[in-house]
């Protein structure tokens, strides 16, 4: 028989916010919301030490983010750095991912 632990924790307004409409939406208690919560960030936990540093996602997208800005910061054109940070924002808008610049820059009055 599974023996279940009971923790008691204190969060902010927020979290304690998105908790309790997550349990709605999903029609549920907030101790299950909460308790899925954490036995997901126990499993990539565990997960992530049974893998090896170089197999590690987020650590080959830190290591592919500094090896293209290297090999875009030295190429022969002096733009395409600049040109593909400003496509890279543009997409990024589209997806919804950030909000949309303003219009004529940071600068303006």
């Amino acid at each position: 028989m599974q023996r279940n632990y009971r923790f008691q924790t204190y969060v902010t307004a927020p979290v304690a916010d998105w908790i309790r409409a997550e349990a709605q939406d999903r029609r549920v208690s907030c101790s299950i919301v909460i308790s899925d919560c954490l036995f997901d960030f126990w499993q990539r936990h565990m997960d992530a030490q049974l893998r090896h540093p170089a197999t590690d996602p987020v650590r080959q997208n830190v290591f592919i983010t500094v090896a293209l800005d290297a090999l875009l910061t030295h190429h022969p054109d002096p733009t395409l750095r600049e040109r593909t940070v400003a496509a890279y924002h543009r997409k990024l808008e589209r997806l919804g991912l950030v909000a949309p610049r303003p219009v004529g820059g940071d600068h303006e009055d």
